[in-house]
């Protein structure tokens, strides 16, 4: 007669004793994967030597607009000293509305790089 234990052998699990699979990727994927990580670090320098110089030139176009707001200040305040001579004064007088005009221009510029820095 078997024991009670015996007759529950055959109902076992059978035990498998597999070797684990290395789970890495393929040294083709890793390398494609090394090769990625380096390309994005590549983009991120380039893209914030890109935001860096947009800032420095922010910076100068704007030193740039106050000046050309000075001239173009200075040169109708000379139109309005200079009134004996027509032809000068009127020169100044559109050099200054010119300046100005410019100046807008530049300010427009200036806000546009501000834009551009700032959503970054």
């Amino acid at each position: 007669m078997k024991s009670p234990l015996r007759k529950f052998r055959g109902l076992a699990l059978p035990h498998h004793h597999k070797e684990k699979k290395d789970q890495r990727p393929p040294p083709a994927k890793l390398d494609n994967l090394v090769d990625a990580a380096q390309e994005m670090e590549e983009m991120r320098t380039c893209y914030d030597s890109l935001l860096s110089a947009a800032a420095a030139t922010t910076n100068s176009v704007y030193e740039f607009a106050e000046a050309m707001e000075e001239m173009g200040t200075c040169l109708l305040e000379k139109t309005a000293l200079d009134c004996d001579d027509d032809d000068s004064g009127r020169v100044l007088m559109m050099l200054g509305k010119a300046q100005f005009e410019l100046q807008k221009f530049v300010d427009n510029y200036v806000n546009f790089l501000s834009t551009l820095v700032t959503l970054n």
